[in-house]
């Protein structure tokens, strides 16, 4: 896989999954804008990968995915820097857990208060849903705005867009309701647009790993996965990303599930009957969304 002469914005580059995809695409080729909230981590990190692949081809911006100026500060920043945004990655993220095997008192669905008297004061927070499913559609929705103003590249596409969901994506996920609802809606966000825009030459995805090595899990917690040999490496998820990138790839609307070494799409489930279909038909064409969600070709198992 080559990247060279393509330009992307990876967003929560400063570590964990973002960083890994980050030095994926330079390593291919790519010029990358690395963002992030974290400005310390991120001029460090940058100035390692400049050294690395050269000072023309990354760059640092400050961002908070959650505030749209500042996300459109970004797609500024990368469109006059590179000239062009091929790729944009929604990966800043945040969790909500302090365990990952026990349900902490103060998370979403398990807080109890003392008191109902005040209970009005006392909202509770929504930051996951703000960073993980907000910002993603902050970066969504500009991206879809510098896809269409470019033209299409030698293989007819304006751009492609990948979102960080999670096995939470599709799996039960107690241990935090808010991540759930998040990843879930990353999912359901990337297979209602995906088909969308796909005649524009424009593809959107998202890829949903198991559990990699990344600051949001505790360090005993990847150690004890490393040793019992369930951790995913980084390069499952690249390998991931590669399919949704490649040049020929028309993939769009689907999820990548990224567990150990192996790679699947996990199936759109398929109508209830004849009239589900017929009814979901009334918002959409089915036989159009049916045509642009197929991966035949596309080299991996397809998962129910």
């Amino acid at each position: 896989m080559s990247y060279t002469g393509k330009a992307a914005i990876v967003t929560g580059a400063a570590s964990g999954i973002g960083r890994g995809i980050a030095e994926h695409l330079l390593a291919e080729g790519a010029k990358v804008v690395v963002a992030d909230l974290n400005a310390v981590a991120g001029v460090e990190v940058v100035q390692k990968l400049k050294d690395k692949y050269g000072a023309d081809k990354v760059e640092f911006c400050a961002v908070n995915v959650t505030d749209w100026a500042s996300v459109c500060s970004l797609f500024a920043l990368a469109s006059k820097t590179f000239s062009r945004i091929d790729f944009v990655f929604g990966n800043a993220g945040i969790a909500q857990m302090r365990e990952m095997r026990s349900s902490d008192p103060t998370h979403f669905a398990t807080t109890q208060h003392d008191s109902l008297e005040d209970l009005a004061e006392r909202p509770p927070s929504l930051a996951v849903i703000r960073v993980n499913l907000d910002g993603v559609l902050y970066t969504l929705h500009a991206a879809l705005a510098y896809f269409r103003a470019q033209d299409k590249d030698e293989n007819g596409w304006r751009g492609k867009f990948v979102a960080t969901g999670s096995n939470a994506s599709f799996y039960p996920f107690p241990n935090d309701a808010l991540y759930a609802a998040a990843k879930q809606g990353v999912l359901g966000l990337c297979r209602a647009v995906g088909p969308k825009v796909l005649a524009e030459g424009i593809t959107v995805n998202c890829f949903g790993p198991s559990v990699v090595a990344t600051g949001l899990a505790p360090p005993d917690f990847i150690a004890m996965l490393e040793r019992e040999h369930r951790l995913t490496p980084m390069k499952t998820v690249t390998d991931a990303v590669d399919v949704f990138l490649a040049p020929q790839s028309r993939v769009t609307g689907q999820i990548i599930e990224n567990c150990g070494l192996k790679n699947v799409f996990r199936a759109v489930p398929q109508y209830l009957d004849a009239s589900a279909r017929a009814n979901m038909n009334e918002f959409h064409p089915a036989d159009e969304i049916d045509e642009a969600l197929s991966v035949e070709g596309a080299g991996l198992e397809v998962v129910a």
